[in-house]
């Protein structure tokens, strides 16, 4: 089940959305992290951790095919 980081909540407080990411940028195939998991995003041209806030709930079921949104905030 593939997932994607839509918003990034960076330190700063600056909000990141997926409009300003390349193309697959924070695009993963995989199981779907759940919210308060941590996972490493690229935003701004560095890497780093960040905590899914928001998007995969425990216990929630998806379509293998289906997109799963994330939001996450920089750790």
């Amino acid at each position: 089940m593939p997932y994607w980081v839509k918003r990034i909540l960076l330190k700063s407080g600056d909000l990141v959305t997926e409009k300003e990411f390349g193309r697959d940028e924070n695009y993963f195939q995989g199981p779907a992290p759940i919210v308060g998991d941590v996972i490493n995003v690229r935003c701004h041209g560095r890497n780093f951790d960040a905590k899914v806030v928001w998007g995969n709930w425990p216990g929630r079921n998806h379509a293998a095919e289906t997109v799963v949104p994330l939001r996450v905030e920089e750790i």
